[in-house]
């Protein structure tokens, strides 16, 4: 099964506290059972779920994994755990966006103008200019790949991505929130910020301008 996982800035995760080291290329094997939380190696199948284990501006570093012997357990922000587990390679976080919001159209049916859920993990997105994308459940997930697009989430563990041109996004405290700034056709940068209720207001649309946050003017 393919899955992400989350390490430290030296390529480390702590279970039990203790750090562990991993490598890329390597594959590990836990002896013993496995369960969900307690023992095995754990990973996430949702890209950016492993942010909620390694926030993204600490320094963390995030992999691309293949794990065997996966148990039938899971939890809302897809955190599984596994027998075996190969740390196929690194992933950089431009690259987690990009397979974050594949992986959300592999697993929602959403209109290419405008998508919205409110259950707990039901996530949303779009891919249309102005395809606004919203979502209201806990580990719900909203990106838009549109130009002119919104994205909005107000559950806990969110994050609201807004990738395309003139993009926006919004949230409330300790939602994450993602933009692109792009220039002649490119992306020039990538902001990622919390809602901390002092630099990033809570249910106030942002967009990235010369590569800071900053108010939206137009909702």
């Amino acid at each position: 099964m393919k899955g992400y996982k989350g390490f430290n800035d030296k390529l480390q995760c702590s279970p039990n506290g203790k750090p562990f080291q991993y490598e890329v290329g390597k594959t590990y094997t836990h002896q013993g059972t496995i369960s969900l939380c307690n023992q095995g190696l754990h990973f996430v199948e949702h890209p950016l779920g492993a942010w909620s284990y390694y926030k993204p501006l600490d320094g963390s570093r995030f992999a691309l994994v293949e794990a065997d012997g996966v148990s039938d357990e899971t939890r809302d922000d897809t955190k599984r755990v596994a027998q075996s587990l190969t740390i196929k390679a690194e992933v950089k976080i431009p690259a987690l966006l990009k397979a974050a919001v594949e992986f959300v159209f592999s697993k929602v049916k959403s209109s290419p103008t405008k998508s919205a859920t409110t259950g707990d993990s039901a996530h949303s997105a779009t891919t249309g200019y102005s395809a606004h994308s919203a979502t209201t459940g806990d580990y719900a997930h909203s990106a838009t790949t549109g130009n002119y697009a919104h994205s909005a989430v107000a559950g806990k563990e969110c994050i609201a991505a807004s990738l395309g041109f003139e993009g926006q996004a919004k949230g409330i405290k300790g939602n994450w929130l993602v933009l692109a700034e792009w220039k002649d056709g490119k992306i020039k940068s990538m902001g990622i910020a919390i809602v901390d209720g002092k630099k990033i207001n809570a249910d106030t649309f942002y967009a990235l301008k010369g590569g800071k946050f900053v108010e939206a003017t137009n909702d």
